[in-house]
């Protein structure tokens, strides 16, 4: 099994960072996504790092939270055929008070 991180919060590369998470695994014959990040920043790693996001068989999101499904219009026009496995709740709302006030991080 091989995990690249496309994106996270820190970085001692070239590579872009932002708040979020993308991860690209490669197990067996298959080639995963696990959520994609903010924006489309990852898929710009993906690239700098030779990472054919078009080749990726299956993604997951794991969460609604936008620093995890932020960038996954940027997935779905690169490849057009992977499917996208979620839980139904990824459409709820979700929010956070971190900072004193309520707003939405969905």
């Amino acid at each position: 099994m091989k995990i690249h991180v496309l994106i996270e919060n820190t970085t001692d590369s070239d590579l872009q960072c932002e708040h979020g998470l993308s991860l690209y695994i490669e197990y067996q014959d298959k080639k995963i996504l696990l959520d994609a990040g903010s924006t489309d920043v990852f898929a710009e790693n993906a690239r700098q790092m030779g990472t054919d996001l078009g080749a990726v068989d299956m993604a997951f999101l794991s969460h609604g939270h936008y620093d995890h499904s932020g960038g996954f219009g940027a997935f779905i026009r690169e490849n057009k055929s992977a499917p996208v496995y979620a839980m139904e709740q990824v459409i709820g709302g979700y929010y956070s008070t971190s900072g004193g006030n309520l707003h939405g991080i969905g």
